[in-house]
């Protein structure tokens, strides 16, 4: 079965439901489908290293770099 079709099926089976408990469950199962967000395959990369860098001790803390950002502003 295409998308298309899939797609066709489902709007024509919705059509017949009459219970509006079922078509709101429906619904915020679809809404919550959008609005999931999905890490570009680009950007797992990054993640990745940045995860190594951590268990490698290659981080400086958030204090660390109020200072560092306090010192810059200063100069």
């Amino acid at each position: 079965m295409t998308l298309l079709e899939l797609k066709k099926s489902i709007h024509e089976k919705i059509d017949h439901v009459n219970n509006e408990a079922f078509l709101e469950h429906i619904d915020a199962l679809i809404d919550r489908q959008e609005k999931v967000f999905i890490i570009p395959e680009h950007m797992k990369e990054g993640i990745r290293q940045g995860e190594e860098d951590i268990k490698n001790g290659h981080f400086i803390t958030l204090e660390e770099l109020e200072k560092k950002y306090e010192k810059w502003l200063k100069e």
